[in-house]
């Protein structure tokens, strides 16, 4: 047997499916209303030096329309239950169900499992975990768990035992197994 791997949450590849392109779509149905190539954002990006004022409060909106987003997901899939490979709201695994929130509500392409997820976006430290970051988690000694922060206090994830739900960052399970957090929001 060559290199005994153990599987875990997340490391089934997608189907024999070809990947999505991203192309930037705005379909409001599958980014839950929220227009990521809004023109506020390039005349902020240019005033950047002249006053942070409009940028925090960009940021805050933006924040809340993820949070938003996140919650109808949630909405959308809760109770949906775990299965390993699964893809559906039949069942869905922790990376895939990631995958999914941010390509049908933010227009976004992840990777399709737990491993790759870890080295898209910009490390963070666990204090500066803010909604929409993903969360990562190593629940055994070759297995690793992902979720979506929701706020600073609680993620979204599909859950082994609950299928998907929302779950305590600070919980001593979750605290305990904390890997990482990644921002690509």
């Amino acid at each position: 047997m060559i290199g005994g791997f153990a599987v875990s949450c997340g490391v089934v590849p997608r189907s024999s499916q070809p990947p999505a392109i991203t192309t930037g779509d705005t379909n409001p149905a599958r980014t839950g209303e929220r227009n990521p190539s809004s023109s506020a954002e390039d005349d902020t990006a240019s005033s950047d030096q002249e006053s942070s004022a409009p940028n925090a409060a960009m940021a805050v909106s933006s924040l809340n329309e993820a949070k938003a987003s996140l919650i109808q997901a949630y909405r959308d899939w809760k109770g949906t239950p775990y299965v390993l490979g699964g893809a559906s709201q039949e069942g869905v695994d922790c990376s895939r169900f990631v995958n999914i929130v941010f390509d049908d509500y933010f227009g976004i392409d992840l990777p399709t499992n737990t491993r790759e997820q870890l080295n898209v976006g910009n490390g963070i430290r666990r204090a500066a975990v803010r909604t929409g970051d993903l969360v990562f988690f190593r629940t055994g000694r070759k297995t690793l768990h992902v979720g979506i922060a929701v706020n600073s206090g609680e993620f979204l994830h599909a859950s082994t035992s609950n299928g998907v739900m929302i779950s305590k960052l600070g919980k001593s399970y979750w605290r305990n197994r904390f890997l990482a957090a990644r921002r690509v929001l």
